[in-house]
């Protein structure tokens, strides 16, 4: 290694060097003599670096520490002291170190906090894998709604099936959203009768109403879904039997055919003023009420039919089912005084199948007035019609 001393050295000797006769060297060695030149150089700069003064070395103070102890000093800690704790308040006292040893229990203690801090995630992360699948996807989301809800209403049939069958409870398959709807009001709105008759075999509960009280055997009426309603009231099939799994509650088809929404509507009801025939058939070959009244106005089936001019249902109801056609709603009014004041055709056609001709109602003062809100109803149309029915046999 190059040591800027030792070529100090050599250039004094160089140029401090003078030859016997007073004259100045000039440095310049030939090549015969360039090996005794070095090697004469080299010496003289060993005598003067003998020679020369040495400098001292700069003061080091001796910790006093043994390097054998660091085994000790890595068992030390710091703790803060105070260096004058009995002074005033005009002193500021100065915080200071002090080495005190750690004991085998702030050791282990330590550890124990490090090791815990390192499983809080790791145990997050488990119990987020050891979750069962089915508390993730009934979850609610912010408007209610569930994985099922969201996978009927984007019509993803497997989906909803995998779904279906990952409920540990029937009480899943049953949960509201925020607008009132189940899976199963979801799979009638959206005419998905498979999913229907799968959540239906699973244990949903077809009486559940929405927020304007009606089931899913309501909706399906009001939209006119026949394979809807079918999924919601055929028997069980045997295929359908083996399908339940054992020990499993035989859900029991039909249903309550006489429920009520909130406007006092049974699905009967529904149906004839929806102008449904099949579904009023379907419904009454199950065994729905033919003279049962909705409870608002106490209207029947017939009574809808007739005021909504469903004349397909009319037709059903006279030849098929043989209703009572002398019925008398809430206000005193049959089926042929409605006929009366909107059809005059059918009014005959009543009267030809053994309906009562009784005379229009008139406006009657004394007559208590839940009467009259109800009659309100078809008096201005019997006022106008009623120079067309002159012509009627009575």
């Amino acid at each position: 290694m190059w040591h800027p001393s030792s070529e100090r050295n050599v250039a004094e000797c160089s140029e401090n060097k003078r030859d016997e006769k007073g004259h100045t060297d000039s440095g310049f060695l030939s090549g015969g003599n360039l090996q005794i030149s070095s090697e004469i150089c080299e010496q003289e700069s060993l005598d003067v670096a003998a020679t020369a003064p040495v400098a001292p070395e700069p003061m080091r103070a001796d910790s006093g520490v043994d390097l054998g102890l660091s085994e000790s000093l890595s068992q030390l800690t710091l703790k803060q002291v105070t260096l004058n704790p009995l002074a005033s308040g005009k002193v500021q006292t100065e915080p200071t170190v002090e080495l005190a040893p750690v004991t085998a229990d702030k050791i282990g203690h330590q550890r124990e906090v490090e090791t815990l801090r390192h499983r809080e995630p790791q145990r997050e992360i488990e119990k987020s894998f050891n979750e069962e699948p089915w508390q993730l996807y009934y979850t609610q989301d912010d408007d209610g709604d569930t994985q099922l809800h969201i996978a009927i209403v984007q019509g993803f049939l497997e989906a909803a099936f995998s779904l279906i069958r990952m409920a540990p409870h029937t009480c899943l398959l049953n949960i509201l959203n925020d607008d009132g709807q189940s899976p199963l009001h979801l799979a009638v709105l959206t005419r998905q009768p498979r999913i229907v008759r799968r959540l239906i075999l699973a244990g949903a509960n077809p009486a559940l109403r929405n927020f304007r009280g009606n089931t899913a055997l309501h909706l399906a009426c009001a939209t006119g879904d026949l394979a809807s309603a079918k999924a919601l009231t055929d028997p069980l099939t045997p295929v359908e039997r083996n399908y339940l799994l054992p020990g499993k509650k035989v859900p029991a088809l039909p249903q309550n055919l006489e429920q009520r929404n909130y406007d006092g509507e049974m699905c009967l009801h529904i149906a004839a003023s929806s102008g449904q025939v099949e579904l009023v058939r379907l419904l009454l070959r199950l065994g729905a009420d033919l003279e049962a009244r909705e409870a608002l106005a106490g209207k029947t089936a017939l009574h809808l039919a007739v005021e909504r001019g469903c004349r397909s249902v009319v037709a059903f109801l006279l030849q098929e089912c043989r209703p009572c056609l002398d019925t008398q709603t809430y206000a005193g009014i049959t089926a042929y005084q409605i006929a009366l004041c909107l059809d005059s055709q059918l009014a005959r056609e009543l009267v030809r199948l053994g309906a009562t001709p009784e005379p229009l109602p008139e406006s009657d003062s004394d007559s208590s007035d839940d009467e009259d809100t109800v009659a309100a109803n078809y008096l201005p149309a019997i006022a106008r019609l009623r120079q067309n029915v002159v012509g009627v046999k009575v």
